[in-house]
């Protein structure tokens, strides 16, 4: 694994963040239209990954292939050893740094998925000391707690309704008011869906902005269910607000103590609690469709601009073209010569006068330019780095006029054809190779 290999995932997570980001402003925007609509975080998170489905930012095979290094000569197997421990010490030390970083990440995710279960737990213990009551008609596990608090609804799977000491001191109308919020939670599966949210944002604890949207969706889930309550039961909404208030003075004065019952959402601020009862005495007019169409201008410039990035790292193919003019081919890509050992032949050699320019059959950049870094065969050689994972090499020149590191656009004059290295006579050896496998020249270079 190179070092390379690794960019792909660090810029899909940092693309991600950063849209994650943009889009809770918007929707912090947004929710002034209709701040009781938690499916709109929802749908928030959906558009934050929607874009980079089928991203792929894949780094290419830029290395010098081993398979280049495939001879039989003792003294060259010795420089093939040489050359592969220099590349593995790479791909080594990043293979590290990538078991490094996921196990970072593993333990931070463990660790807040067990704090996570550890609430919990510390929840279902707190059940566990309180009194089973019952609230009417509905088919409800309520449990009357030893502690002032506030009201809660917990549970995976069955909802529990927990309330707390103070409750039954409570006036009719304001007891009614909180049961009946408490109920409508039940109804929507609140708890639940904040449970999930929460247990997101513990495998994607990179991500800060999926943190503060869970804030958001817990304001719009409160939102939601004060409205749905007062035009449900016909609460009047100064004793609803009334209530409100008395839960919030008791869940302040034992908030250090038994934090752990908001085990899935952040605690409300004050300033959320004053919105809430804003909200409950002057709601706002909702304006649903105006978040709706938001949201799909959202989604339609998220894709946009993530698509836009992602044209950044996807290259065309190779404009390929022969590298010289006149020249006959004189051994084919796979044939077997006893000159080679009765090995496999790895290219096309193309005859032709030597000291004729050789040009570069694509744009790329020159990864080797000499006649030591390769096996002595391959003489005097240049091995270019393509597009879409294509490589191009030719060995055997005469001269070489480009460098290692240059760029050398398609048709560029970059030797001389020569009978350098292990040949009969002068030619052109022409190797293609794709992620760092060789390939029939003839497949992809149009030749003659």
């Amino acid at each position: 694994m190179g070092f390379l290999v690794l960019i792909t995932p660090l810029i899909n997570v940092l693309m991600w963040v950063l849209l994650c980001f943009i889009l809770l402003a918007c929707g912090r925007y947004l929710k002034r239209f209709n701040p009781a609509m938690p499916s709109m975080w929802w749908g928030v998170l959906l558009i934050s990954v929607l874009p980079f489905a089928g991203l792929d930012i894949s780094a290419r095979f830029v290395a010098i292939p081993e398979v280049l290094f495939d001879v039989s000569e003792q003294t060259e197997l010795l420089q093939l050893h040489t050359e592969l421990v220099t590349q593995s010490s790479l791909n080594g030390d990043a293979s590290i740094l990538f078991a490094i970083l996921l196990c970072i990440y593993l333990t931070v995710t463990f660790k807040r998925l067990h704090r996570f279960w550890h609430n919990r737990s510390s929840v279902l213990n707190l059940l566990t000391t309180g009194e089973k009551v019952s609230i009417g008609t509905r088919n409800v596990d309520a449990v009357m707690l030893p502690i002032n608090c506030s009201p809660f609804v917990t549970g995976v799977f069955k909802s529990r309704l927990a309330l707390p000491k103070y409750f039954m001191e409570l006036p009719k109308e304001q007891k009614q008011a909180l049961l009946n919020h408490e109920l409508v939670h039940i109804d929507y599966r609140d708890h639940q869906l904040l449970t999930c949210w929460h247990i997101l944002c513990c495998i994607f604890w990179f991500n800060p902005a999926l943190v503060k949207m869970e804030v958001e969706l817990g304001n719009a889930i409160e939102a939601r269910c004060d409205k749905s309550t007062l035009s449900k039961y016909g609460i009047n909404p100064k004793v609803y607000a009334q209530a409100m208030l008395t839960a919030l003075k008791y869940n302040n004065t034992n908030y250090q103590q038994h934090s752990t019952i908001a085990f899935a959402s952040r605690a409300m601020s004050l300033a959320d609690y004053k919105l809430r009862l804003t909200q409950i005495m002057r709601p706002t007019k909702s304006s649903p469709s105006r978040v709706v169409i938001a949201l799909m201008l959202c989604t339609l410039t998220s894709v946009a601009i993530v698509g836009h990035i992602k044209s950044l790292f996807i290259v065309q193919q190779p404009n390929w073209q022969a590298p010289i003019n006149q020249y006959s081919i004189s051994s084919h890509f796979g044939h077997i010569s006893a000159f080679r050992d009765n090995r496999s032949h790895g290219g096309v050699d193309l005859v032709a006068p030597k000291g004729q320019p050789i040009a570069s059959v694509a744009t790329g950049k020159v990864l080797v330019a000499d006649a030591h870094t390769l096996p002595t065969n391959y003489g005097k050689v240049v091995l270019i780095q393509h597009s879409n994972g294509y490589q191009s090499l030719y060995a055997h020149l005469d001269q070489i006029w480009v460098a290692e590191g240059d760029w050398v656009p398609v048709g560029k004059r970059i030797g001389t054809l020569g009978e350098s290295g292990k040949v009969t006579g002068p030619h052109l050896h022409l190797e293609v190779l794709h992620e760092g496998q060789r390939v029939d020249p003839l497949t992809v270079v149009e030749l003659n």
